[in-house]
């Protein structure tokens, strides 16, 4: 059964949806890079919870309504309160194509530096995993056709 992961800043309202991660926490750049922004002025970290829901639950908008529902009444006591719901990356990314006057072959930004997400220090980048904010733009699909034409998995 695959998982999303919320991220709930109580302080924000805001609920953002990452991908589900098993590996080792030192080595998760997109729990990382979502983190970063929440901070107070002073550079107080945000309060927070990290959740897993089922990703077929999540996807169907009843029973999101009614996991956002359980999220808003657990965290504040209130129903009503609101909370944002966005999935960050994908947003960022659908951005960024949008930008680039979203292309159908290519993109003249695939996996540079500064697309790439998580800790930027020397030491957070050389721990962890490359991932960039390309892995969830539609050109991901093009580039990855290419490369299995290229690997001869299409006659």
């Amino acid at each position: 059964m695959s998982k999303v992961r919320l991220l709930i800043c109580r302080d924000c309202r805001t609920i953002e949806e990452l991908p589900d991660f098993t590996g080792p926490v030192e080595h998760d750049v997109l729990l990382d890079h979502a983190v970063e922004p929440h901070k107070f002025p002073n550079g107080e970290p945000h309060f927070g919870n990290l959740a897993d829901v089922d990703e077929v639950a999540w996807r169907d908008d009843s029973q999101r309504q009614q996991i956002i529902d359980q999220i808003r009444s657990k965290t504040t006591g209130l129903a009503g309160e609101f909370y944002a719901t966005v999935n960050t990356f994908e947003a960022d990314a659908m951005k960024c194509y949008s930008r680039h006057n979203r292309p159908d072959q290519g993109c003249i930004d695939w996996k540079i530096e500064k697309k790439r997400l998580g800790n930027p220090t020397k030491l957070g980048w050389q721990a962890g995993p490359k991932v960039y904010l390309c892995d969830f733009c539609p050109v991901k699909s093009w580039v990855k056709t290419q490369e299995r034409h290229q690997a001869g998995a299409y006659k």
